[in-house]
């Protein structure tokens, strides 16, 4: 009767365990305009910005460019391996460490690459963050997606983030 007891202590513990690891869910569609959301688990919080993004692969040599903030948009690129960048200034306002994790989703996400990634913001510290986009050898034609920003902050003292 006890190893049954201690048994079930121990699966009831690593399912709340593995719950509360669980980060954001990835979108179920993409944003429009940037938006803000928030999630949490057991241990920890979540600020999630999403940016639409989006870019025209063109046949020619042709370069377009979108000055928009409130999007991460790459505008028009040629199709030869060329590389757009933008950047994001990101900054830590709370009282503590936060983690910050970078996502891309949809088609264009095989094209994004991040200038830094996972990585700690320490309070006050503020920090540009390079988000290329690598056309590589892909199609003419219109690729969308999302690119996420996440800040992760613990909800409790003693889950620190270093």
């Amino acid at each position: 009767m006890k190893n049954e007891l201690l048994l079930l202590v121990i699966v009831v513990s690593a399912v709340f365990l593995v719950a509360g690891m669980q980060g954001p869910p990835e979108p179920a569609g993409f944003v429009e305009n940037a938006t803000v959301s928030n999630y949490s688990n057991v241990f920890f919080s979540y600020e999630i910005v999403r940016y639409p993004s989006g870019v025209e692969i063109s046949q020619e040599d042709v370069l377009g460019f979108v000055t928009d903030s409130w999007n991460l948009n790459f505008g028009v690129n040629p199709g030869n391996g060329s590389y757009t960048t933008r950047t994001i200034e990101l900054s830590n306002k709370e009282e503590s460490n936060v983690e910050v994790i970078l996502r891309s989703y949809g088609n264009i996400s095989p094209m994004i690459v991040f200038g830094k990634n996972d990585f700690v913001l320490e309070p006050g510290e503020m920090v540009p963050i390079d988000i290329f986009l690598y056309s590589g050898n892909h199609e003419p034609g219109n690729y969308s997606g999302e690119i996420d920003i996440v800040v992760k902050k613990p909800i409790y003292n003693f889950l620190s983030i270093n």
